[in-house]
């Protein structure tokens, strides 16, 4: 886990847009990723003049980056082990203590969700820990991840869990194609905004060849319980929302048949331009 120049720039984009990193807590102490030419051209580019480049992040790790270049007054961080030097060591499988509850202006994880079992538990962890208003930043693996941790996420998932009967709103979703598995190593990313499904009320796939992660930036909009509603996928809500009003049509089953040679390619090529990020209806490019 860490601070890839990618995450970064998203970070600062956000604060740009008045996002407040006043008190910030990460999941747990992220490295820094970023090679020095590409720092000092961020901060030039920021008009950050008052940075000793000598003593930035000697110890390897985020929390200079956060205070220089995201206004942070306090970077906390919180992890199972404290084999990092830790400010908090605690096991977000299970539930943090209630001081912790409302205390943030951020939180940020570059990268741990996927390796911590019970992720509904995590996720109400990281919902309480924010104040309202404030915001969840999260990066996580999407596609071409398997193996990497316990899980992959899909863009559905985030936009239900963040939603307003859990007290957020999401304010982006973004697709980040990477050329490395070690994305921190990737010199070149594409960065794609993923519609929310419900909105086209169809579900959204990708099926690509290169490693794929998700960016979340959600705020707490209100004080809710976490979960206290079982998220639902939306297109199978949509579907049993429509069963109820017309259980009086009678369906037929009809025998089950593989594809033809010919249909089967036919639906292979379809199948591969409508899931890929060149479809701009579901995925449009991040201007720069």
């Amino acid at each position: 886990m860490g601070l890839t120049t990618n995450l970064a720039t998203l970070l600062v984009r956000a604060r740009l847009q008045g996002v407040r990193f006043t008190h910030t807590i990460t999941i747990g102490r992220l490295s820094l990723y970023i090679p020095g030419k590409a720092l000092k051209a961020m901060a030039h580019n920021l008009g950050i003049r008052n940075i000793d480049w000598s003593t930035f992040a000697s110890d390897g790790f985020a929390e200079d980056f956060f205070r220089h270049f995201l206004g942070s007054e306090s970077v906390q961080s919180i992890d199972y082990s404290n084999y990092q030097n830790v400010d908090i060591s605690h096991d977000l499988n299970t539930p943090i203590p209630n001081a912790l509850n409302g205390t943030f202006d951020a939180l940020v994880d570059g990268g741990s969700l996927e390796h911590i079992f019970d992720v509904k538990q995590a996720l109400a962890n990281y919902m309480n820990m924010i104040r309202v208003n404030g915001c969840l930043f999260l990066l996580t693996n999407a596609n071409n991840f398997c193996g990497h941790g316990f899980y992959q996420f899909s863009p559905e998932f985030f936009y239900r869990v963040l939603g307003n009967a859990n007290g957020f709103v999401v304010n982006d979703a973004l697709l980040i194609e990477h050329t490395l598995l070690n994305v921190e190593l990737s010199r070149h990313q594409r960065c794609f905004h993923v519609v929310d499904p419900a909105e086209i009320g169809r579900r959204i796939i990708l099926v690509n060849g290169k490693p794929v992660m998700i960016f979340i930036h959600a705020t707490r909009v209100s004080n809710e319980t976490p979960f206290r509603e079982v998220p639902i996928q939306s297109d199978y809500r949509t579907k049993w929302q429509s069963t109820k009003a017309a259980r009086h049509v009678d369906q037929v089953a009809m025998p089950f048949e593989y594809l033809s040679a010919w249909e089967e390619i036919r639906r292979r090529l379809r199948e591969r331009k409508e899931n890929s990020l060149a479809n701009d209806r579901f995925f449009q490019p991040l201007k720069k």
